[in-house]
């Protein structure tokens, strides 16, 4: 018999109006807003509620007394999603996962135990048999399960390295099965890999040893450093891209490296102007082994910023991110550390949880590089609501317990947001990044000697330098003008 008085209740606080409610609607709205079991005040056991008693209590579907609300799947016996044939989506998900990924013998391989885990756990289980009978990385996960006795990153590297191939190598690590890696030099290398397979003998000779000794040595030693983004592996293949095309310009007009003259450098240069930099890296490396004579490339001061915000404005915006609730809570974040400590955007991406800490005196601070910043209370409870925040909204939202979290996951969890989602959001909401990075700059060095700004925010000694170098003169001038003379 149905319960007197009920009011149902709908998960997150929805309430149909009137206390009524058709099966089919409660089902469908539990479908559309997410399954959490609970203690059934009536019952005591885990179930799904579905509805309130005239004291507020909230009970199950069984103790409503309408049938077929009870949410109790016939294979595991436990209340949730109910997914196909009475059968929870747990079942359905482990059953086709280990179906999918079973290997020659017919079995689940023992090494991916902790993927099916991780998928019949999911936190939104309903995308998950989508994911497994449509998404091209679950099949070609497949193939490799029926392929291979042991996967492994070099396995994966084998693979086309595309964006399928990418993904699985990224689950493969947050679920424990792959180690983790430094994945931006690890791709930078097979990068070189496969590109310097590509080349003609004679070019091979050069561009290897010059990819491999002089290119892929730097990134190796930044990323020990932990300072290699996605941004540096792009400048650094865009170096060996743009050594190619100059040995290959040379090929067309039957001249040899080592007989190159300024002319020919002049003659490139003036051809290709925006390449200059880039083919810098290659010539000191070629003038070094002799393998070219003396070329001298013009050197290029670096640009002046010349992108500020005027005070009001700066101040304007570094409290909207600290008091505006409509806004995006990573934007938030993002733009108040901007606005605070000059951070780029790729630097901000790379801060992992543990490196926010709280002291005993409920002081925040925040490691950017070596030595703890101290943050304004409003933001350290920004960046605490983060933390606290799930590690994304993918399937595999929960990484390693022994790893980092970043404090901005991406999907999968083991990465961070793309650098160009978290820019765009901040132009979406009228946050700009570079001017308020140049004027947070030119702040911090009017105030705080440059080591001090190097050692807190983590930028070069020699760019700090430069900036307070830049900030003194910029002064001089603004003085010497607006001033009057008084000799």
């Amino acid at each position: 018999m149905r319960t007197p008085g009920i009011t149902w209740q709908f998960p997150a606080g929805v309430i149909k109006p009137g206390g009524k409610a058709e099966t089919t609607t409660v089902r469908e709205t539990l479908d559309e807003t997410g399954v959490h079991p609970a203690a059934c005040a009536t019952c005591g056991n885990d179930r799904v509620l579905v509805a309130l008693t005239p004291e507020g209590q909230d009970i199950c579907g069984t103790c409503t007394g309408t049938e077929g609300l009870d949410f109790l799947c016939r294979s595991c016996g436990r209340a949730g999603h109910i997914h196909t044939d009475g059968i929870c989506a747990r079942c359905v998900i482990g059953e086709r996962a280990r179906e999918l990924f079973a290997g020659p013998d017919g079995t689940l391989p023992e090494q991916l135990q902790p993927l099916v885990d991780a998928l019949t756990n999911a936190p939104r289980p309903l995308s998950v048999p989508l994911w497994l009978r449509d998404r091209p990385s679950a099949a070609l996960l497949a193939q490799l399960a029926t392929e291979q006795t042991d996967i492994t990153h070099e396995v994966v590297d084998d693979l086309p390295q595309d964006a399928a191939t990418r993904y699985i190598r990224e689950v493969l690590v947050s679920t424990g099965i792959l180690p983790h890696r430094q994945e931006t030099l690890a791709r930078l290398q097979l990068w070189v890999r496969d590109t310097v397979r590509k080349l003609p003998p004679h070019q091979l000779r050069i561009i290897r040893p010059f990819a491999e000794w002089c290119v892929v040595r730097d990134a190796r030693r930044r990323a020990t450093r932990g300072r290699y983004t996605t941004e540096a592996a792009a400048a650094d293949r865009r170096d060996i891209t743009v050594a190619t095309e100059f040995l290959t310009w040379l090929d067309a007009r039957d001249i040899e490296l080592s007989a190159t003259t300024q002319e020919d450098m002049d003659l490139w240069l003036t051809s290709y102007p925006t390449r200059s930099r880039a083919l810098a890296t290659f010539i000191r490396w070629t003038t070094a082994r002799g393998l070219t004579g003396k070329l001298v490339l013009p050197s290029r001061r670096a640009a002046l910023p010349a992108s500020f915000l005027p005070d009001e404005e700066y101040q304007a915006q570094l409290r909207r991110c600290l008091n505006d609730e409509s806004l995006p809570l990573e934007v938030r974040i993002t733009g108040a550390l901007v606005r605070l400590y000059a951070l780029p955007i790729t630097r901000i991406l790379a801060l992992t949880t543990d490196r926010f800490h709280q002291n005993d005196a409920d002081s925040a601070y925040l490691t950017i590089d070596r030595n703890p910043v101290l943050l304004p209370p409003k933001l350290a409870r920004l960046i605490e609501e983060q933390i606290s925040r799930p590690a994304g909204d993918s399937m595999f939202r929960q990484p390693l317990p022994d790893t980092p979290r970043f404090l901005f996951p991406g999907r999968p969890a083991s990465r961070p947001l793309s650098s160009s989602r978290l820019q765009n959001l901040m132009n979406q909401n009228d946050l700009p990044s570079l001017s308020a990075r140049n004027t947070a700059m030119i702040e911090a060095v009017s105030v705080l000697p440059p080591i001090v700004v190097s050692d807190l925010f983590g930028v070069t000694t020699s760019s700090a330098y430069r900036w307070a170098q830049y900030a003194q003169n910029s002064w001089a001038d603004y003085l010497a003008v607006c001033q009057p003379d008084e000799r």
